[in-house]
């Protein structure tokens, strides 16, 4: 009975649970097709070259406007500079403008009005027989010829017999216009521009006996109303310019004396050595020495020394250096118990005029240091020496200067005036 009520309990409970889905089922239905990958939108990503293109076209919108804006401002420059110019000429008669500015002629020249000049105004006569009837005009370049002509009266029987009249317009030596048989009441007009600056020449021509009267009317309007002269000068400019210079500084860097004892004298020195060692100074081009061996040596160095109120070993490596046509020597000296030696370490170049006692070497910032050591020796057992010892050295100093500098510019222009 028991196991009866449980299958019995189990079977309701279970009736009701499928109900319950069921309902739930049908309460929240979705389309089976809303599961649709195909129906699954990706997310709106914005296309990047739309948005270059667009970019692209805006900052060429704005370059042709930025050119537009330019070529405006440009073309307005120019017109009222155009606008000065053709006033100041007519009201001044004459205007100078730049050489590259020689576009700017053309222009003015179609601005200001070109005068016209009546030249013939006639009635007239032929002659007969063929001599012709002339009339000349003065032509420039560019000048043009307008002109009518009429045949008012002519012999007929000529006119059978001989024909018209002939008319013909020549420029220097070539025929500009030529018309044969003009008959009466025929009428003519024309016109031809000047090619060169050359006079014009009106001829009529009658052929028989008889005459022929016509009527003539010629004018010329003027090519050009401006003188143009293209002229070129020098201009003067000065300005402030920094430039850098090399002085060349003579240096005393040593001046010392010494005694040397005799042999005999064992207390003190009778031998010394020098070394030379120039550490101190850049660029250096050239250095030396001088020795005295005695009191009297030094005392014919001073003496010169106020002659030349210039110190003569510096006087010395000057003429070395700079290789004057002015020969220069030092007091020179020897002794026969004073031994003398320099020993030359460096590759620098004695000078020619250099001795025993003083020499010069031209030498280059790359060389080196040390250049030598200088010894000198007491010989003499009972004689003490005194040694004076002067050294130079030659560099080169740079250093900047402000100055004037004055140069030539060269100028184009062009002088623009009225023909009168």
């Amino acid at each position: 009975m028991t196991k009866e009520l449980l299958k019995l309990l189990v079977i309701f409970f279970f009736t009701i649970g499928c109900k319950s889905l069921v309902e739930v089922s049908n309460s929240n239905e979705i389309p089976t097709n809303s599961f649709s990958l195909n129906n699954i939108s990706s997310p709106e990503i914005p296309s990047e070259n739309i948005g270059l293109d667009n970019l692209n076209n805006e900052f060429e919108r704005e370059a042709e406007l930025l050119l537009k804006n330019k070529k405006d401002d440009l073309k307005q420059y120019y017109k009222k500079y155009l606008d000065s110019l053709r006033l100041k000429l007519l009201d001044s008669g004459s205007i100078k403008i730049k050489g590259y500015e020689d576009f700017l002629v053309d222009i003015l020249s179609n601005q200001i009005k070109n005068d016209t000049v009546y030249l013939a105004n006639l009635y007239t006569e032929t002659n007969s027989k063929g001599t012709p009837l002339s009339f000349q005009y003065d032509a420039l370049k560019n000048d043009i010829f307008f002109f009518e002509i009429e045949c008012l009266k002519i012999n007929g029987l000529s006119e059978l017999i001989y024909g018209g009249v002939d008319v013909e317009f020549i420029e220097g030596a070539e025929t500009r216009y030529q018309h044969y048989n003009l008959t009466k009441n025929d009428k003519l007009k024309g016109s031809f521009k000047v090619i060169g600056d050359n006079p014009v020449v009106f001829n009529i021509i009658k052929k028989g006996f008889s005459r022929a009267s016509l009527k003539v009317n010629i004018k010329k309007v003027l090519g050009s109303n401006l003188i143009v002269e293209h002229k070129k000068d020098s201009v003067e400019e000065t300005k402030m310019v920094i430039r850098e210079v090399s002085d060349t500084i003579y240096h005393l860097i040593d001046e010392k004396q010494y005694t040397l004892a005799p042999q005999l004298d064992l207390t003190k020195d009778h031998e010394i050595e020098i070394p030379f060692i120039l550490d101190e100074l850049d660029n250096l081009i050239g250095w030396g020495f001088w020795i005295g061996l005695n009191k009297s040596d030094f005392e014919n160095y001073k003496k010169l020394n106020e002659i030349l109120t210039e110190e003569p070993l510096m006087l010395f490596a000057k003429t070395e250096l700079t290789r004057t046509s002015s020969k220069f020597s030092l007091p020179q000296t020897s002794d026969i118990n004073v031994n003398v030696n320099f020993s030359n370490y460096s590759k620098d170049s004695l000078s020619l005029n250099s001795s025993k006692n003083f020499q010069f070497f031209m030498s280059d910032s790359l060389a080196n240091i040390n250049k030598g050591k200088l010894k000198i020796k007491n010989k003499s057992k009972i004689y003490d020496y005194l040694i004076t010892l002067k050294a130079v050295a030659v560099n080169i100093q740079k250093s900047k200067i402000q100055e004037e500098q004055i140069s030539y510019k060269l100028n184009e222009y062009i002088n623009i005036s009225l023909l009168k």
